[in-house]
């Protein structure tokens, strides 16, 4: 089993995970992953924003949110080029919904957006950078590498950005840099952001300009964490079965027939299967025709993400992770407390209910 090593600390963070209420359904796996897998031909997501809550040495609380997901209003807060792009999805029959934006969430629940320090964005697309000018001007914004330098100011001044520039205007934003950095987590740089090693930020290149991951301490003994993937990747097949994590003898989650279910039955599905490699390869990668803008990269930052999630102490949630809805309890619920609620062990294999009618197909031809 792999275990990643985190440097000691008695400093952990308070964590909250938001549904962020953005739906995406009836989506297409192919845009995101490969190879396919007849009968995955459909696939949900959400976004889940994280509320970050820091205690310093001298009892002073700070506030951060890591990813803010998509603007309400996206047809107009979004740069023409990106809004007209999600509406020929929507053309072509992939629905998206946002109920809220995330500062509404946050001020229906009793918060003020003052108390909001600071807000993460993983990477600059529009499904994640939310609406910032909703915050206050002390709410600064911190981005990846590049993505200020780059990208900034913001659509109209950089035609080619992919947000507008009212979420960097009257705030400080913040861009940070893993070029000085000695420190390395997993085989991935990191930053001590707080520097009493309570949260981390990651360097996790190749999804997309500034593309970034956090890795958070939940409490102290045993030291657990959870990580932050961002869009590392879209779907758990990316993640498992992996070298770490071997798919089992018997699956037992709520949607699968048979049920408990025999892992072999993901065999003739998988595409390793003829080879007798599908109980310790993902099923899927990243699919050389997805959004990332360099994919050799971001399927590096995959493989290395392997390790965090085989380690008992860290739970891996991306983004857009539709499998865990109904195991994590969301905000204003914390989620320290995850190990011991047995979230990881309840999500892990949740993702192949997505994989009941490959299966069932395959049934049908061998009758």
């Amino acid at each position: 089993m792999a275990s990643i090593d985190v440097p000691a600390s008695t400093h952990t963070v308070d964590v909250r995970n938001i549904d962020t209420t953005f739906r995406l359904t009836n989506g297409r796996p192919a845009a995101f992953m490969s190879p396919a897998i007849k009968g995955f031909d459909r696939m949900n997501a959400l976004a889940f924003s994280f509320l970050i809550t820091h205690k310093g040495a001298r009892g002073n609380e700070t506030t951060y949110l890591f990813d803010l997901g998509a603007p309400r209003d996206w047809a107009t807060d979004l740069p023409p080029d990106i809004a007209q792009g999600v509406a020929k999805w929507e053309r072509a029959g992939i629905n998206v919904e946002v109920k809220q934006n995330l500062a509404d969430i946050l001020t229906d629940s009793g918060m003020s957006l003052k108390d909001i320090h600071g807000a993460i964005w993983s990477h600059p697309h529009w499904d994640h950078i939310g609406k910032p000018s909703l915050f206050p001007p002390k709410t600064d914004l911190i981005v990846g590498p590049g993505v200020k330098t780059k990208l900034g100011p913001g659509y109209p001044e950089n035609e080619a950005s992919p947000f507008r520039s009212e979420a960097f205007a009257n705030r400080k934003v913040i861009e940070l840099s893993f070029e000085q950095s000695k420190l390395s987590i997993g085989g991935l740089r990191a930053v001590d952001f707080f520097q009493d090693g309570s949260l981390y930020f990651l360097d996790a290149p190749g999804h997309a300009v500034g593309h970034i991951n956090a890795l958070a301490r939940t409490s102290i003994n045993p030291s657990t964490f959870i990580y932050m993937g961002g869009d590392s990747f879209h779907h758990p097949a990316t993640l498992r079965p992996s070298e770490f994590v071997r798919l089992p003898e018997s699956v037992e989650v709520p949607g699968l027939n048979p049920y408990p279910c025999p892992g072999d039955v993901f065999h003739p599905i998988h595409p390793c299967g003829s080879e007798g490699r599908a109980d310790d390869t993902p099923f899927v990668t990243v699919s050389e025709k997805s959004p990332a803008i360099d994919v050799s990269a971001a399927r590096e930052v995959v493989r290395k993400i392997h390790a965090f999630d085989a380690d008992h102490n860290i739970m891996v949630i991306a983004a857009h992770d539709w499998s865990l809805l109904d195991v994590l309890e969301l905000f204003p619920r914390a989620a320290n407390d995850w190990k011991t609620k047995g979230w990881k062990e309840k999500g892990r294999w949740r993702f192949l209910v997505d994989f009941q009618k490959a299966v069932n197909l395959v049934r049908r031809q061998k009758l």
